[in-house]
This record gives structure tokens, C-alpha cells and sequence, in this order.
């Protein structure tokens, strides 16, 4: 059994925003199924607590058909230069099908992206954009 069988977390990231903690994580597998994942708590919790943790019942952050985009994550986060804009930075694929062993596939480019916050104070980290031509 390849790896696209195995069950995938990992690369941690955390924002702390709105009185909230939010770790984002890569989840699924290493092909197109790759996408990141959210936990949150409240900062005054118990962090330590599982049950301050809530978890996020669909991807944040997915392959887009449309734009190209396969098996988005393994991210973090930074600010823009100027400082006014949350910034994504993961890699993807822009083609889905892989020969062989995804884990090993070499394509998945480092992309950067400009993210918003929504008006309940959770991360909205959009879809992947598609390359530049």
C-alpha cells in the first residue's frame, strides 16, 4: 500500500487572533487529498485541556480543480512587508495525477497567499490561486 493510504497530520501552524488560539494543520494524505485542517480554542482556556479544543468538520483549505491546485498545505503563516496583510505560505502541485509514490513527488512548489479574517473572527484562507502564466 502506497502512501496515498496513509493517514496524514502534521506541520502544525498557530495564529492567535479574536481572544482565539487556531492551529492549522496538513491532514488525508501526500496526493490531491493533501489539505489543511483547523483546531481552536479560547486563549483564556485550558490549553492543555483537550476539551477546549473544537475541530473543523470539513478541510479549510483544499485542492481546487479550478485554479489547478492539488494537495494545498504544510503551511505557515507571516505578515505582508507593510504589515497590513496575513499571509499564507504552503506548497501545492498543479497537476493531480502522480507516478508512483506521492511522498516523493518533487512538484510541490512553496506559494505564498494573502488571507482574510471573516467577521466571526475565524480565518478565511480562501482557495488556492492558480499560477501565474
Amino acid at each position: 500500500m502506497g502512501s496515498n493510504w496513509l493517514l496524514v497530520n502534521e506541520g502544525a501552524a498557530v495564529l492567535k487572533r479574536n481572544g482565539k488560539i487556531f492551529i492549522s494543520y496538513s491532514a488525508s494524505a501526500t496526493d490531491y487529498n493533501y489539505c489543511m485542517g483547523l483546531l481552536w480554542a479560547d486563549e483564556d482556556s485550558d490549553l492543555l485541556d483537550p476539551a477546549s479544543w473544537s475541530k473543523a468538520e470539513q478541510p479549510v483549505f483544499k485542492t481546487n480543480e479550478e485554479t489547478g491546485q492539488y494537495g494545498p498545505g504544510h503551511n505557515s503563516f507571516t505578515v505582508s512587508e507593510d504589515g497590513k496583510h496575513d499571509v499564507l505560505i504552503y506548497h501545492a502541485r498543479n497537476y493531480k495525477e502522480i507516478e508512483g509514490d506521492p511522498l516523493w513527488d518533487p512538484n510541490r512548489h512553496a506559494r505564498a497567499k494573502v488571507f482574510t479574517w471573516n467577521g466571526d473572527g475565524f480565518p478565511n484562507f480562501g482557495i488556492p490561486e492558480a499560477d501565474s502564466k
